[in-house]
């Protein structure tokens, strides 16, 4: 190629110019995504940066490296972050705890910090209940049915770093990006029947996971949520 033609091609955008190609992103970016939904009342900066850590990862994006610095800025732990994505791996697959895994590592060596002892899940007296509704899915399956019992419920969701609560808004969020409607369904019902989550909240989190996982995937999640509200008999009209 003559050295004049080199000359007149473009460059390619850096990397760090995310919103180079569409720069009405950029706009957005700051005045709906972050002047609007990250300054709703409804979850606070921590939640928001718990779920959107949880569905970057079940996602795969690389945005997780922005998300990461920013939860820690937002008082989440970095013992809770590694919660975070160990959580997620079981909904989202091994793959994706890998990569978080480096993420996190270099974003925790970047700023001196270093994991303490992580707690593991108590010793249970009795059997874990597990939610039901997914019996058969295990006929088939049935060494994955024991690690449901034994290994999901029975150690994952009892680790004491993460709070039930925050374990739902997890998987509520993962489990509406992933567009994975009969987990989704099971899950809004555990997290408003057992696990503390108002119907405000989960509301709220079917409304920020869509600008970090799509139109569709709010759509059906927004679905299943106005038939769980309408069988507990929640006011709409008290939502925000």
């Amino acid at each position: 190629m003559p050295a004049a033609a080199q000359e007149a091609t473009p460059s390619t955008p850096s990397l760090t110019d995310l919103y180079a190609g569409s720069p009405y992103l950029r706009e957005l970016r700051d005045s709906l995504v972050y002047g609007e939904i990250w300054e709703r009342p409804y979850l606070s900066k921590r939640d928001r940066s718990l779920i959107t850590i949880a569905v970057l990862q079940a996602l795969t994006r690389e945005e997780i490296s922005i998300h990461i610095p920013r939860g820690l800025e937002n008082g989440l732990t970095a013992e809770e972050i590694s919660e975070i994505i160990l959580h997620v791996t079981f909904y989202a697959g091994w793959p994706t705890g890998v990569q978080a895994s480096l993420t996190a590592a270099a974003a925790f060596e970047e700023r001196g910090l270093t994991l303490g002892d992580l707690p593991r899940s108590p010793t249970l007296e009795e059997a874990v209940t597990t939610p039901g509704g997914l019996s058969d899915a295990y006929a088939g399956v049935p060494r994955l049915g024991a690690l449901r019992n034994s290994l999901l419920y029975g150690d994952i969701w009892e680790r004491p770093l993460l709070s039930k609560r925050d374990r739902s808004l997890i998987t509520v969020a993962v489990n509406q990006a992933m567009y994975v409607t009969n987990e989704l369904r099971l899950h809004i019902d555990r997290a408003l029947d057992q696990n503390g989550v108002t119907p405000q909240e989960l509301s709220e989190v079917v409304l920020h996971v869509t600008f970090y996982a799509g139109w569709p995937a709010a759509v059906n999640a927004g679905r299943l949520l106005t038939a769980a509200f309408e069988a507990r008999g929640v006011d709409f009209e008290a939502l925000q």
